[in-house]
């Protein structure tokens, strides 16, 4: 039930995003006018999801927020909060909490001209970017054993609420979809690298990246509100609002 649940939620964007209409090849994008075209605001309901499906004791949530330029460009800013309270395999225990944050750039796969090559407004659209995430953490570990000496006999050892900072690159793909008058889903899927943090071969689980050995993917699955600005509003004068009524017959010259 749970599995069929986590693909009707991943394929709703794909549905809804089929419904748009398809742009020539030809059609050009273009940026004329106000930059500034909307803003969002989301929250990842898959997060929370994900972290308990690798390790009960993990917690997480992060919310994101982005801006419409040219219906082209979205800067984006991503907060969140993650803490892990867990026992490893082979009796060491973990503990690690802080607020992380990420900073980049979403990219519209899509043109923002219609098929006469004039301004639409882009509400629903499939992105590729890049995040840089960060943040300063303490964590603690215990009951690590070393051998101490020829005959193999072991001590504990432990760091104590280590204060560090981390950071990573992230790379994005996924779909935003306009499902109804604004409000808004859609999915992402991303590969975590470059892990970065002076005790590196220390730290086994850090908020906003994760485990931190190898690469690691992660799937995001959001949902909000997306406040669109008026397309006449957004343009200069002389400028021509996008449209997308067939029948619309151009202006004659004079």
């Amino acid at each position: 039930m749970n599995k069929l649940l986590i693909i009707f939620f991943c394929f709703i964007p794909f549905f809804a995003f089929s419904q748009e209409q398809e742009i020539p090849k030809e059609a050009k994008s273009l940026y004329k006018g106000k930059a500034v075209r909307g803003f969002s605001l989301h929250a990842d309901i898959a997060s929370p999801i994900m972290g308990i499906a690798s390790n009960k004791s993990i917690k997480t949530f992060e919310i994101q927020g982005d801006i419409n330029l040219y219906n082209k460009f979205f800067p984006v800013l991503e907060i969140g909060y993650g803490e892990i309270n867990t026992t490893l395999r082979y009796g060491q225990s973990y503990q690690s909490s802080a607020p992380f944050f990420r900073i980049g750039l979403n990219y519209n796969l899509l043109r923002n001209t219609d098929k006469e090559g004039k301004p639409r407004v882009v509400h629903s659209y499939p992105f590729i970017g890049l995040r840089y995430g960060f943040g300063g953490f303490n964590y603690k570990m215990d009951n690590i054993q070393m051998a101490v000496d020829y005959w193999g006999e072991n001590k504990s050892y432990g760091f104590q609420n280590k204060s560090v900072y981390a950071g990573w690159l992230e790379i994005v793909g996924g779909i935003r979809v306009d499902v109804y008058k604004g409000f808004t889903m859609g999915w992402s899927v991303r590969l975590k690298t470059l892990f970065s943090s002076k005790d590196k071969a220390k730290i086994w689980w850090c908020p906003g990246q994760g485990f931190t050995s190898g690469v690691q993917f992660t799937f995001n699955y959001t949902v909000g509100y997306t406040f669109f600005k008026n397309t006449k509003q957004n343009l200069k004068k002389g400028d021509t609002p996008a449209t997308t009524d067939k029948t619309q017959k151009p202006p004659v010259k004079k």
